[in-house]
């Protein structure tokens, strides 16, 4: 797309930078692609596009562990200084990028969301607080002209993208084909590195991760640390390894049933068959000291999970 000076001077005053291929600012990794984007349309902080970066990604459709995780994950990246890259699609991209922001220290938010749409343009609509955010002090990125919508065929070529910026892939949940598993390839073919976080063998979501893992086609991912090694990056966890918590009998029972999912407390109470009083105090107790989180609509996770 060839833009003439008046035109870039018109995105300038939206707050939009035009980087061309061939100018300074773009990006060496994408010239990597078999199909480089000629024109990047950016909005927000240009710096990160030269800042070690790791890119999250995932199903739309992911559980409550999916969400903790990619948040989990991206925070410690972002605490670390590493960008964290996804498609601010719904899932397991909003979470990586709510991750992100919580992580960041100060006015730059250490997030790049890679959009398949105009920057202009906000899909899910459920994002546009999100997107504005990034915006001002992270950094939005489209080939798409600023105010195009959009169309389901932009996504899978968006996502080549989102892997050529990264220095490494991490995928929290997909089934076995997605376009979690395009950007996958798109990784792979670039030599870059990729993760993917084990899930329940029960769970749909998993069924792509768990079918890499597998196979040997990507690592396994069960800490941050198991990502930012590639980084030369180690995260110390906050509460020290020989930290011992003691726990009673009826909190072990607590914490096998709930496991690594986010379960109601009405399904505890069916499976531990306790009185509520009994269980109502448990919980509480178990909260106080750090063994479960409590989430909205009365559903509990263990605190490690």
């Amino acid at each position: 797309m060839i833009h003439s000076k008046e035109e870039i001077e018109a995105f300038k005053k939206q707050g939009i930078h035009v980087i061309r291929r061939g100018d300074k600012e773009y990006p060496q990794r994408l010239g990597n692609l078999h199909q480089p984007p000629e024109v990047l349309y950016c909005k927000g902080d240009l710096s990160l596009l030269t800042r070690p970066a790791i890119s999250i990604v995932g199903t739309r459709t992911c559980t409550r562990y999916g969400i903790d995780v990619a948040k989990r994950f991206a925070k410690k990246f972002a605490e670390a200084g590493i960008v964290v890259i996804s498609g601010l699609a719904d899932g397991i991209d909003t979470a990586a990028h709510l991750g992100a922001v919580e992580g960041s220290g100060g006015q730059q938010l250490n997030t790049i969301a890679v959009l398949g749409n105009g920057v202009n343009h906000c899909y899910p609509q459920a994002n546009v607080k999100l997107q504005d955010k990034i915006a001002g002090h992270g950094l939005l990125v489209s080939e798409y002209l600023p105010n195009d919508t959009g169309n389901k065929y932009y996504f899978p070529m968006r996502n080549r993208i989102v892997a050529a910026l990264s220095k490494a892939l991490l995928i929290v949940e997909a089934d076995l084909k997605s376009g979690t598993m395009i950007t996958k390839d798109f990784a792979l073919d670039l030599g870059i590195d990729v993760f993917a976080i084990p899930g329940p063998v029960t769970s749909l979501q998993s069924r792509g991760t768990n079918a890499l893992i597998k196979e040997a086609a990507c690592s396994c991912a069960v800490e941050p640390d198991d990502v930012l090694a590639t980084f030369g990056v180690t995260v110390k966890s906050q509460v020290a390894k020989n930290t011992l918590v003691q726990i009673s009998f009826d909190e072990k029972r607590i914490l096998d049933i709930i496991g690594r999912e986010a379960v109601h407390i009405d399904e505890i109470l069916e499976r531990s068959a306790m009185p509520i009083p009994k269980l109502a105090v448990l919980l509480t107790s178990m909260e106080l000291k750090g063994l479960l989180r409590k989430l909205s609509g009365n559903v509990y996770s263990c605190q490690e999970c």
